[in-house]
């Protein structure tokens, strides 16, 4: 049984309405590893649902962290400033201020909203639409008052939690509210003293943290009503029980032992006298090795995975590994993308109940219609043949007429491989014919020049390109040629590269007197 499934068959049993919540810092252009939770959490959220539990499904934005580092891709004159402020109040990028959301454009008020935004478009196509929440508005609408009230009323309690779950101190005067300094609009770089039951007083430290510098500015707030935020330690736990969470995971990095998971849990049953949702933990998403990044601009963003891949496709990347496993994806690679889809095709074809599950998980549209798409790495080929006609090609690849399905999905199968030909594949597979003689051929030996005179008469009756490619291999076996050596031949001679597409395929794509010609001028002994 899929993952899923065994936990809402789980939490049935309690007989309880569920909310399962996720939640990102909208730092940057949000890399597509962060849409690992989202689908994880999507997917327990699609379960409890199908077994008939009433749930909900919440993320939310903690748009109230401060900027804490500078992307790489943004300006350092105008943002640098910006360190340690609030993301919700900084300006969104000037160059792309205007955001498009569900088919509708809008100015972005700030930073923290552009980048939100341009993730939830991004997970609205894959089918993901969960209710959509801002850390910032939690906390200015009061939802949060309560939880903040008791977590100072509670200061050295959750110091001992600290020290006692990962061994971290704190001084003994620590107050678990970071204020946002009413003179420089600083939250990175306050620290609290003090809390009378009314007000947290607090210093803006010039030297608090590497990444920004404080105006030393002391003052006082009531910490209700949007005036700072708890640290995420305390914050987590406190939003848990003013929301009612019963469902939350988080990253490998959040639940080792003795880490943030820890802590927040024993703060949950402690401090705020609940239990902690139902843990999900999960492997990180990497690109080649290493974590990602959004702040840092390390690794691929959602948008851009979500331009070179279909929905349902990028979907299937995220739903297929059980949570526990990590993901590895680097579209550079070579084969990373024909594999990937080439895996989807097979999901969708098989009969095996777990992978026909991933794959209906993988579905942004109820739509279960059957259809035939030629694979990936073969289209690769193909559509760099400009003289074959794609659909003809397809129905022999069938091995019958393509339906109006067929026809659409090959529609959009061929734009995604142009794509991936553009962008992603090495050099090696691209390919395109010679005008004129490629100067690598002179180092064709006198055997592959004959096999190219014979290649000459045997286009002439050529139909069947399968038919060929045997004709072909059978006629430099004659000349005691390998098979590699024959094909390496006509490669060179029309591509100048040593290897390419299925050599039948490629030459019953050109006009026949154009290759002809060319073998000619490639006769043994020239």
């Amino acid at each position: 049984m899929f993952w899923a499934d065994k936990v809402a068959q789980e939490l049935a049993k309690t007989k309880k309405p569920q909310l399962v919540d996720d939640a990102k810092t909208p730092s940057g252009r949000i890399h597509v590893g962060a849409l690992r939770g989202l689908i994880i959490h999507e997917l327990v959220y699609k379960a409890l649902k199908e077994a008939g539990v009433k749930a909900r499904y919440t993320f939310i934005f903690d748009d109230l962290d401060p900027m804490d580092s500078l992307p790489v891709y943004l300006s350092k004159e105008k943002f640098e400033k910006y360190m340690g402020v609030p993301l919700k109040n900084i300006p969104a990028p000037i160059e792309a201020e205007k955001v498009v959301r569900q088919g509708r454009t809008f100015e972005a008020k700030s930073y923290a909203e552009y980048y939100a935004s341009e993730f939830i478009n991004v997970f609205n196509k894959l089918g993901a639409v969960p209710e959509v929440l801002w850390s910032s508005k939690l906390y200015k609408e009061g939802k949060l008052d309560k939880q903040i009230k008791t977590a100072l009323d509670s200061a050295e309690k959750t110091q001992e939690i600290y020290e006692k779950i990962s061994g971290s101190k704190r001084p003994r005067d620590y107050v678990p509210f970071q204020p946002i300094c009413e003179k420089c609009g600083k939250i990175g770089t306050t620290q609290s003293t003090r809390w009378d039951g009314e007000y947290v007083y607090y210093d803006c430290l010039e030297r608090k943290v590497e990444w920004a510098t404080g105006c030393s500015y002391s003052g006082k707030v009531r910490p209700f009503g949007g005036t700072g935020k708890m640290p995420f330690r305390v914050e987590w736990p406190a939003k848990w029980a003013a929301l009612g969470v019963s469902v939350e995971g988080e990253g490998k990095d959040h639940s080792s032992k003795g880490g943030t998971r820890d802590t927040a849990n024993a703060i949950a049953r402690e401090i705020f006298k609940i239990e902690p949702p139902y843990d999900i933990p999960y492997e990180h998403f990497l690109l080649s090795g290493k974590k990602m990044s959004s702040s840092k601009g390390i690794g691929v963003s959602a948008v851009e995975v979500s331009e070179i891949l279909p929905p349902e496709v990028l979907r299937f990347l995220m739903v297929r590994p059980r949570p526990m496993q990590h993901i590895d994806f680097n579209p550079e690679e070579s084969y990373t993308i024909p594999k990937l889809f080439d895996d989807f095709d097979t999901a969708r074809a098989s009969k095996e109940p777990d992978l026909n599950r991933i794959w209906e998980l993988s579905l942004v549209k109820d739509d279960h219609t059957k259809y035939f798409v030629p694979r990936f790495s073969d289209l690769v080929n193909v559509v760099q043949m400009s003289n074959v006609d794609l659909a003809s090609w397809a129905e022999k690849q069938k091995g019958a007429k393509l339906t109006e399905k067929d026809e659409q999905e090959l529609e959009k199968r061929v734009g995604y491989v142009k794509i991936y030909l553009e962008r992603f594949a090495p050099e090696e597979i691209k390919f395109a014919v010679k005008e004129s003689l490629p100067a690598q051929t002179k180092n064709l030996t006198d055997k592959q020049r004959r096999l190219l005179e014979k290649i000459v008469y045997l286009v002439e009756k050529a139909k069947e390109p399968e038919v060929f490619q045997n004709e072909i291999y059978q006629a430099g076996k004659e000349l005691g040629l390998s098979s590699a050596e024959s094909f390496k031949a006509i490669y060179l001679a029309l591509l100048g590269k040593e290897s390419g597409p299925k050599a039948a395929w490629l030459i019953l794509s050109l006009d026949s007197n154009f290759v002809k010609q060319r073998f000619r001028e490639l006769k043994a002994g020239s």
